[in-house]
């Protein structure tokens, strides 16, 4: 069946998590997407621990993608990126700002070659503001946007900020990206017309932790200055709405007010008073037990999962959340799927992450031509692996 993307094909400039991940997306949906490293490689490639010489972080970013180094210092370098970049669509890249103008590859130098090029800018501030050469990662985007308190808060309103697992600051992000990028594709269709795409850390990450932020800017509105323990009130925790101990594990217990016949139905009880007398009842049960009851209440409930049971949870399976690849050297990888279904263009993860440099060949060929003695010589000079 044919991809959403098909024929759109993105020259990936990204490393990391933020801007691999990204693209990561647009490859599962079908985009042609050829990832651009220097001849030493992605610094995630060597994350440890390694599998066949591989990282999972780059297992998991980087499939679906086509390998290619390119020493984009080198003249010869540079003159292979732009021949590509005439027969592309979109270039993204999450290097600090100022950096792409110093290698003589900014927006304004592509357009120049592909006026009509889609040019997605990720960093951590953006390309204007006082912040905007500064480096940075996903935590620091988590910590000035309040997220990292907020998380604390959570779980201990006299407690530290916490951060997130897994770098919501890169991944959340590197999802605005991808719609960013879809966006002005839909644009380009429509007028023909390129832009750049500025997308930053720190603006997505204050998108994400918006009720909060709008909950705070509404109670100064109204005379309040309040506490910083009082952010906790952002969010709807019930004593019905919340973790809970069972006998051997926990669950999430999520019943709104509006919800508590379903639960008392889902408890066998008439009456629920304390928070007190829920965690009694949980306590008593299983995690299965628990799950059963309230589920078959309509009650919103759900078991609190370790990664190993989560890849072999039935609905996992059934939604085709783990499928399995065959990698040239780390071998039999399992990696998550693609997570929306498209009735008519499914996306797909049919290809693992590169090797270093692993189409080189194919794409200098089979995309601009040149003959196997001048693949040969570009290696000798070391523009290529």
């Amino acid at each position: 069946m044919a991809k959403i993307l098909e024929g759109v094909r993105i020259l990936d400039l990204t490393h990391v998590y933020y801007g691999p991940y990204s693209t990561m997306l647009l490859a599962d949906m079908g985009a042609e997407v050829i990832k651009i490293e220097p001849p030493w490689g992605d610094e995630t490639r060597f994350y440890p621990p390694l599998y066949g010489g591989m990282s999972a972080v780059y297992l998991f970013f980087n499939r679906n993608k086509k390998g290619m180094t390119v020493n984009l210092r080198h003249p010869k370098g540079k003159e292979i990126f732009f021949k590509l970049l005439k027969d592309s669509d979109v270039v993204i890249e999450n290097y600090k700002p100022g950096t792409m103008e110093r290698m003589g590859l900014g927006y304004e130098e592509l357009k120049k070659v592909k006026p009509d090029i889609i040019y997605a800018t990720l960093s951590g501030f953006g390309q204007t503001g006082p912040y905007s050469s500064r480096p940075s990662f996903a935590p620091i985007a988590e910590a000035m946007s309040g997220w990292m308190v907020l998380n604390g808060l959570a779980v201990d309103p006299k407690g530290p900020p916490i951060t997130a697992s897994n770098w919501h600051g890169d991944l959340d992000p590197g999802l605005f990206a991808a719609i960013a990028v879809l966006g002005a594709l839909l644009h380009h269709a429509r007028t023909g017309e390129g832009q750049m795409v500025d997308v930053a850390q720190y603006d997505c990450m204050i998108t994400q932790t918006g009720v909060s932020i709008i909950s705070y800017l509404m109670r100064t509105r109204e005379g309040e200055q309040p506490r910083p323990s009082q952010q906790r009130v952002d969010r709807a925790v019930l004593s019905t709405f919340g973790l809970f101990k069972a006998s051997d594990g926990y669950v999430y217990i999520a019943a709104d007010p509006p919800m508590k016949d379903r639960l008392l139905k889902g408890m066998g009880v008439d009456k629920l008073e304390k928070t007190e007398e829920l965690r009694e009842w949980v306590a008593k049960k299983t995690v299965k037990e628990v799950v059963a009851a309230l589920a078959a209440a309509d009650v919103p409930v759900g078991p609190v999962y370790e990664v190993s049971q989560t890849v072999e949870d039935p609905q996992t399976k059934a939604r085709s959340m783990i499928v399995t690849l065959q990698h040239p050297t780390a071998g039999v990888v399992r990696t998550p799927g693609f997570p929306i279904k498209f009735e008519k263009t499914p996306g797909e993860v049919l290809t693992p992450a590169p090797t270093l440099g692993q189409h080189n060949e194919e794409i200098l060929s089979t995309v601009l031509g040149y003959r196997k003695e001048e693949i040969e010589a570009l290696r000798k000079d070391g523009v290529i692996t």
